[in-house]
């Protein structure tokens, strides 16, 4: 084990001991995806008032559908029956709070990295990008028709969910 990662070792020593999951289906439970941030004050689960093997989570910088998670999404849909797709955006999101050029500078700053051809998905307006998001995949050709689509905003603050789009 790479030093640092002890306490991360402990806690799954822990977990292994209560463990009673290893029958549970890779097809989730609720036929549900859910893409949304990468932020570690959103537990997905808890959130939604789910548990273990309800749903399949894609998370990235903002919860935000991109080239890449478009081709997962198709994946889910047709081959893991995500029938159902929430895109969760969340208030306080740092993509939505940051500029590219900060991003850059703080990337440069912390590695010396030349930076010219770095582009991360930062967002200008979160409903608008939300929006676009939740059609983006509404008019998808190779999601089945029958798949249900709907975007939300996650208050970190309160812990409620608003359906958005």
């Amino acid at each position: 084990m790479t030093s640092g990662f002890e306490d991360i070792a402990k806690g799954n020593n822990e977990f292994v001991a209560g463990f009673t999951h290893g029958d549970v289906p890779g097809k989730p439970a609720q036929n549900m995806l859910l893409i949304t941030c990468m932020d570690c004050r959103i537990v997905p689960h808890q959130v939604l008032g789910l548990t273990f093997g309800d749903m399949k989570v894609i998370r990235n910088g903002g919860g935000q559908v991109n080239p890449e998670v478009e081709k997962d999404v198709v994946v889910a849909n047709n081959i893991l029956e995500c029938d159902r797709i929430l895109i969760m955006q969340h208030t306080r999101c740092g993509m939505a709070a940051a500029t590219l050029e900060k991003v850059r500078e703080v990337v440069h700053a912390n590695t010396g990295a030349d930076v010219s051809e770095y582009y991360p998905d930062v967002i200008s307006d979160q409903k608008a990008k939300l929006v676009q998001d939740v059609e983006t995949l509404k008019n998808n050709p190779m999601l089945k028709s029958d798949v249900v689509i709907e975007g939300a905003i996650y208050d970190v603050d309160t812990g409620r969910v608003e359906f958005i789009a």
